[in-house]
C-alpha cells in the first residue's frame, strides 16, 4: 500500500519548513494517485525538477532530466508540456540557494 499524493505533499511542507526551507504547493493534482513534480530553485534563476517516486523504499526523489542546473524559464516549459499531458500532476516548489537535494 502506498500513501496518497495528498499526504506525500503536506508532509514534505511540513518537513521543508522544519527545515527553514520555502516549499510552495504550486499545483494541485489529484489526490490519491497524481504524480508529485517538485521545481527544485536556487534562487538564482536556475531549477532542477524531481519527481517523486512512492515505490522506492529509499531516495523517494529523482531527477527528472538533466542533473544540473538550468533556466527557470526552460524548466517552466518542460513543466507546462507535463502538465498538458497529464493535468493530474502536483507540482511543488522547494526554494534553497544551497540547492540541496529534496532527499531530508
Amino acid at each position: 500500500m502506498t500513501l496518497n499524493s495528498e499526504v506525500i505533499i503536506t508532509a514534505f511542507i511540513k518537513t521543508a519548513r522544519l527545515k527553514m526551507l520555502d516549499a510552495y504547493l504550486v499545483r494541485r493534482g489529484d489526490s490519491k494517485s497524481g504524480e508529485i513534480f517538485l521545481k527544485l530553485n536556487n534562487l538564482e534563476g536556475f531549477s532542477k525538477i524531481f519527481t517523486y517516486r512512492k515505490a522506492k523504499l529509499e531516495n523517494f526523489w529523482e531527477i527528472y532530466g538533466l542533473d544540473s542546473w538550468i533556466e527557470d524559464s526552460i524548466i517552466n516549459k518542460k513543466l507546462e508540456k507535463i502538465i498538458s499531458i497529464d493535468p493530474d500532476i502536483w507540482l511543488l516548489e522547494l526554494e534553497d540557494k544551497k540547492g540541496c537535494s529534496p532527499d531530508f
